[in-house]
């Protein structure tokens, strides 16, 4: 119950009698209200006895994040006679294809899977070489590969029985003549990561004997979260309140170098948090490397000027005119009528700060809804003439998203509205996990004055980055998302090679 809600005067009504009333006065350690009846008498309540009018006292819960700050989810083992079972739950956060990318790399099963001294594939092959390589390792259900345990006992056979690509994969195990186990690992995607459930189960007179080094068992997953690839899965909302000043690709610098070498100035200058901040794990890898070869040498890599952030520029209209106050009430009209995106977007942490306050205490009927003010004409407009300003604000995110999805991420982060940006991204992860569909690009009109060309059509894309292959430019053909486009691209520039000779 927040009590700063409740102001004397305030109408209520008693639970357990229906009488109404008014509040007098409220005392505080413990908490008691001063109710007047009509009739002049006054008794006195705790909240949980009253109602107030107009206020909807929602019961406490408790809310737990859905995904443990450890990552350890279930964990059990059981054992009745003849059989036994064990289950151990983690979550990683890393995408669904790097987590199968991991469970299916059997050579790196001696480095997290306790039990396991060396593993290699079981192949009838006259090539010494091939005897020891997974390449050559047909992963599918019914093939063979071996294992050696940390222990005296010779190699044993292990048999592949259950795979399906990115959600089940599963084998027969043993370290042990007298017992077999089946091991199975299931993947569940989910908005943050992913849950990796590995579940082990044996039959027999022997099963007991896996229920030995349990302890040690129940942590393989916790072992394999320190070598999976982190991926950074926060969504817009995530990162709305976030004022971290570092953006996803390269930070906004032109190149990784450029990254690297401005962070590493920021710790040479004391702010680690800049370095500390880097959301991709392998440059700030290389930046706290950088910073420790720079304190020991002394000498420092060039500083290179820092990205223009998105901000929306300051011009003589639009909604930087607007004065601090203006501003507070164009968020709050924004957030009433569910534009709460524009209120998470805006840089000024204390403007958004008050519009937030003051749109809840608008939707408990606290405060009135202020008018909307006018906006000058200026920098907020969008020109007439056409082009990409012309566009909506949907439709500039589904061009955007698009263009990233086509492998052109410089037009998204170059964009100068922080908000549309900060959506298309948002869309573009969601597309890629397959959460929601690709939308549709939309058309833009001609004009000279768009900020931004014309799209240009798949047969366009195809013929002009074939003509930069054959000049041996194969930099923005790599970078295409659509696979069976870029396939198409290369077979054609092999095709046009083989012709020319």
């Amino acid at each position: 119950m927040i009590l700063n809600r409740i102001d004397p005067g305030t109408a209520c009504t008693v639970r357990e009698t229906g009488k109404t009333g008014t509040v007098k006065k409220i005392y505080f350690y413990p908490t008691k209200f001063e109710i007047e009846f009509p009739d002049g008498h006054v008794e006195h309540y705790s909240s949980k006895d009253i109602e107030f009018d107009g206020i909807n006292q929602e019961s406490a819960t408790l809310q737990l994040p859905p995904v443990p700050d450890d990552g350890i989810g279930e964990c059990w083992t059981d054992w009745k006679p003849f059989k036994g079972e064990s289950i151990v739950k983690h979550h990683f956060s890393t995408t669904k294809n790097l987590m199968w990318k991991m469970l299916t790399s059997l050579e790196m099963y001696n480095v997290w899977f306790y039990g396991i001294q060396r593993a290699m594939p079981h192949i009838d092959t006259d090539r010494y070489v091939h005897r020891y390589n997974f390449s050559q390792l047909d992963l599918k259900p019914g093939a063979y590969f071996k294992i050696r345990p940390m222990t005296i006992a010779p190699w044993f056979k292990c048999r592949i029985m259950t795979m399906e690509k990115e959600k089940e994969f599963g084998f027969t195990f043993r370290t042990t003549p007298l017992t077999n186990e089946y091991v199975q690992f299931s993947i569940h995607e989910t908005d943050v990561g992913v849950w990796v459930t590995c579940r082990r189960t044996s039959q027999g007179f022997f099963s007991i004997l896996n229920q030995i080094n349990w302890l040690k068992k129940s942590k393989i997953l916790q072992r394999l979260d320190t070598i999976v690839p982190k991926v950074d899965l926060k969504t817009e909302d995530d990162n709305a309140d976030g004022d971290t000043g570092v953006p996803t690709q390269f930070g906004g610098f032109t190149s990784r170098q450029d990254y690297i070498d401005y962070a590493i100035n920021m710790g040479m200058q004391g702010n680690m948090d800049f370095v500390n901040g880097i959301p991709e794990k392998p440059i700030r890898g290389m930046a706290k490397a950088g910073i420790l070869k720079a304190k020991r040498t002394g000498e420092t890599p060039p500083c290179p000027e820092k990205p223009r952030g998105g901000s929306v520029p300051s011009s003589g209209g639009g909604v930087a005119a607007l004065s601090t106050d203006e501003l507070v009430t164009y968020l709050v009209n924004k957030g009433l009528d569910g534009d709460m995106d524009t209120v998470n977007g805006h840089e000024n942490k204390a403007v958004r700060g008050k519009a937030k306050a003051m749109i809840m205490k608008v939707k408990r009927g606290a405060a009135e809804r202020p008018p909307m003010p006018e906006i000058p004409a200026g920098g907020d407009t969008q020109p007439s003439g056409g082009g990409f300003d012309s566009l909506s604000n949907d439709e500039q995110i589904a061009y955007l998203v698009n263009k990233g999805l086509d492998g052109d991420m410089d037009l998204v982060n170059s964009h100068d509205d922080k908000i549309t940006r900060g959506k298309a991204k948002a869309m573009i992860v969601k597309v890629k996990r397959g959460a929601l569909e690709r939308p549709p690009l939309p058309e833009i009109p001609d004009a000279s004055a768009g900020s931004a060309s014309a799209p240009e059509s798949e047969e366009q894309m195809m013929e002009r980055l074939i003509a930069k292959g054959l000049e041996g430019n194969m930099d923005e053909i790599n970078a295409l998302d659509n696979r069976v486009l870029r396939g198409k691209i290369k077979s054609a520039i092999v095709k046009a090679k083989r012709a020319a000779k």
